[in-house]
């Protein structure tokens, strides 16, 4: 397949399933254009409807806050940034892969600028038709990490795939660090949903045989040779787990870099980007050819 000119052009320049009605109980809320670092919260109280959002998304990055009542009851809360392609819309039935990105521990909280420092919501903002709609979700605490939130997440994005124009077999998952464990554990608890994985500079805390049930994803994992935050081995543990029982992710080590620069480089691999683009769901790894 031919790879896209799109891409590097890009980098260069730089990052409701529909769940039961009863769980749907508040729309998202968006925000304007420049969220005050401030004041973030404040920045963030303009309703729009489900119906505003899917008819006339509003395009680059804004923040939002997805409130709901989960299907066990509970009722659940999150900040997150949703981006939208400059040219969504302009084919009115053109589908659009989306890209999910669980943040780090220093991202976790209520203050949505936090978010905005984080790596791939800083390349999409700088970046006007970076070819997926891309959706950060904010962890309200670092404690356990992602854990308390996966279901939240989950629910996010049966409401996003319900009120955009959202291609299901081309949705993808990527985190670093903490979001490094998040989709790992984000993709066991939904492996159908993911036509792809991309942990950075993560691990895992789940035994090989669980983790089996991911061997025939698509899957491409980076680690850092001098990482001492979350030291190689975690990656490699899991990347010798796959083997093991037959997957064969892709594994990038980038030997000088720490585990800041780690997930630097990896989100600024040009090719990332475009081997996630040709991921289907339900079909073997893509390779992309020269």
């Amino acid at each position: 397949m031919k790879r896209s000119s799109v891409i590097p052009a890009i980098l260069l320049a730089v990052g409701t399933c529909i769940t039961p009605a009863a769980a749907q109980t508040a729309a998202p809320f968006a925000g304007k254009s420049g969220d005050s670092v401030e004041a973030p919260q404040a920045a963030i109280q303009h309703s729009a409807t489900a119906n505003e959002l899917s008819s006339r998304p509003r395009t680059g990055q804004h923040a939002y806050i997805f409130r709901a009542q989960l299907a066990d009851g509970r009722a659940t809360q999150l900040n997150y940034l949703l981006f939208v392609p400059a040219s969504y819309g302009q084919d009115p039935q053109a589908r659009w892969p989306l890209l999910v990105f669980l943040h780090g521990s220093r991202e976790a909280g209520r203050d949505v600028s936090r978010l905005r420092r984080a790596i791939l919501p800083r390349i999409v903002e700088e970046t006007p038709e970076f070819p997926f709609i891309v959706v950060s979700p904010q962890s309200p605490t670092s404690q356990r990490g992602w854990y308390p939130s996966l279901d939240a997440v989950e629910a996010l994005l049966d409401a996003l795939q319900s009120e955009l124009a959202i291609d299901p077999d081309r949705i993808y998952l990527t985190g670093l660090s903490m979001g490094g464990y998040g989709a790992w554990a984000l993709a066991m608890a939904d492996p159908d949903r993911f036509a792809a994985i991309v942990p950075v500079v993560g691990g895992y805390f789940y035994s090989a045989r669980q983790l089996c049930a991911l061997k025939d994803k698509p899957i491409w994992v980076f680690g850092a040779r001098l990482d001492r935050n979350v030291p190689l081995r975690e990656s490699e543990r899991v990347v010798n787990a796959l083997r093991s029982c037959g997957g064969a992710p892709r594994f990038t080590v980038f030997e000088n870099a720490d585990h800041d620069l780690g997930w630097e480089l990896a989100y600024r691999t040009t090719e990332l980007f475009e081997w996630l683009l040709q991921q289907r769901r339900g079909q073997p790894p893509a390779h992309i050819s020269d």
